[in-house]
């Protein structure tokens, strides 16, 4: 039979190599574990970066858009204002119509 203290030892010895190992690999990976972070970083700003561009050139275009449609509109009304009144009203009517058929109770 194995001597008790030999074996608590043994298991000691063997706690305090792999409690060195693992020190020792952190200590190796921390640089490499540092650039991987500042990379990271980096990726994240250039993400944040490219979505803001992109996102006032979106609205950039959604205001030309806009101002186009609003040209349009103006220039059709100039053109044929009691067209344009007609379309206004039909167009009145069938929202008017969407709301209270929407709004009415159900009978379930």
């Amino acid at each position: 039979m194995t001597d008790p203290q030999t074996a608590i030892e043994k298991i000691g010895m063997a706690a305090a190599g792999v409690s060195a190992s693992v020190q020792e690999a952190a200590h190796e990976a921390k640089p490499t574990l540092e650039r991987l972070a500042d990379r990271l970083s980096d990726s994240i700003s250039d993400m944040a970066h490219h979505s803001r561009e992109a996102a006032l050139e979106t609205r950039k275009l959604l205001e030309h858009k806009t101002q186009q449609a609003t040209s349009t509109a103006e220039h059709c009304i100039q053109q044929a204002p009691f067209k344009s009144v007609l379309i206004a009203a039909g167009v009145g009517a069938v929202a008017a119509t969407l709301v209270s058929w929407l709004v009415r109770p159900r009978a379930h």
